[in-house]
């Protein structure tokens, strides 16, 4: 390969950088309590920053409220919300699996490993190497960057592929003139450091809540409904009440708990088939579908309620409830529903191709 010939002298200070970034981020995600909730919310954001490169705007929050299956503004761009709906998918599917809708991912996995047999066991390095090659081949953007986290994984530098490692920073840092795997290197840095500041601080959020809800038994309802909603962000009565083997009213009065903790936020507003997402997701409340002005009026007419109390209970390690990391599992069914509108999407974009 033409990256034989190269100095290697400018690539020891990013190496270190981006060795010891993911090293740190890899060490964090083991035995995290948070770390169903912070793939899924990662997942969310890789979409929308891999379709970004494609030049396709996705709002991370629309995604959000998709998932949630609640009425959403109208949207200009329908195809763009599916390509990330579909990389999502493929993100969930196991390797060797086909996709709906094939990508370069294999193909890019292919120069990676090529390239590792070449250069030995610089990773990172073999890494770059295969993500330029691919593109130079002339293969998409999205293929090599779903490839990044898998081939990290399966090299063990990650217990697991972690989304926000996918290039999509070296992609924005790369330049002309300049050195692309000392961009590469200091892309995967940036997007390691950002992963972990990001899942430690979902972990404090998460123990806030906890502390929110004050001095109750371990085994309470209401911490198990804080655990949920840590877990899967986006919350109705139904999914709550199977999650903690309870009645739908019992679960509504939890969630309308974590609403006056400030734990929560409903971004529904009505009387049924209520959604509430967790306090850092607020802004998904942009998304949804305007109400109707009576829907207005009723709830303008409605009492306030008081402000929280805040709890002075000291820090407390908490495991969480069982049944967390079935978020996943949940997704994945969620996503698997949006199977028709790809393929009518698909035929669509074929016909307008043969008129073409």
């Amino acid at each position: 390969m033409r990256f034989r010939s190269l100095d290697p002298f400018p690539l020891l200070a990013p190496l270190e950088r981006a060795a010891v970034a993911v090293g740190r981020l890899a060490q964090a995600t083991a035995g995290t309590p948070v770390l169903a909730a912070w793939l899924h919310r990662s997942r969310v954001e890789a979409v929308a920053e891999i379709s970004e490169t494609q030049g396709r705007r996705v709002d991370p929050n629309r995604l959000r409220t998709l998932l949630a299956q609640v009425p959403t503004r109208a949207q200009r761009d329908w195809g763009a919300t599916m390509l990330a709906l579909d990389m999502m998918r493929q993100m969930l599917t196991e390797p060797g699996t086909a996709a709906l809708a094939p990508t370069g991912t294999d193909d890019a996995l292919a120069q990676m490993d090529e390239a590792h047999a070449s250069v030995g066991s610089a990773a990172l390095i073999a890494c770059g190497i295969g993500f330029l090659a691919h593109l130079e081949a002339g293969g998409d953007r999205s293929g090599a960057c779903l490839a990044v986290s898998r081939f990290l994984a399966a090299q063990g530098l990650t217990p697991l592929p972690l989304p926000c490692l996918n290039g999509v920073e070296a992609i924005r840092r790369a330049e002309p003139r300049g050195v692309w795997l000392v961009a590469f290197l200091d892309g995967m840095a940036r997007q390691a450091e950002d992963g972990e500041d990001r899942l430690v601080a979902l972990h404090h959020r998460w123990r806030s809540w906890r502390r929110r809800v004050g001095d109750r038994r371990s085994d309470a309802r209401i911490r198990r409904a804080v655990d949920a909603m840590a877990a899967e962000g986006v919350m109705s009565p139904a999914r709550l009440a199977a999650r903690l083997r309870c009645a739908t009213s019992a679960a509504t009065d939890l969630l309308e708990e974590l609403q006056r903790l400030e734990i929560a936020v409903e971004i529904t507003r009505r009387r049924s088939h209520r959604v509430f997402v967790a306090e850092d997701l607020a802004p998904m409340l942009g998304e949804v579908a305007p109400r109707s002005e009576a829907a207005v009026r009723a709830v303008a007419a409605s009492p306030l309620l008081p402000p929280p109390a805040v709890a002075t209970e000291p820090d407390r390690w908490v495991e969480p409830a069982e049944g967390v990391d079935d978020a996943l599992a949940h997704l994945e069914r969620i996503l698997k529903r949006q199977d028709p509108l790809l393929a009518r999407y698909g035929s669509v974009n074929d016909r307008l191709l043969s008129y073409g």
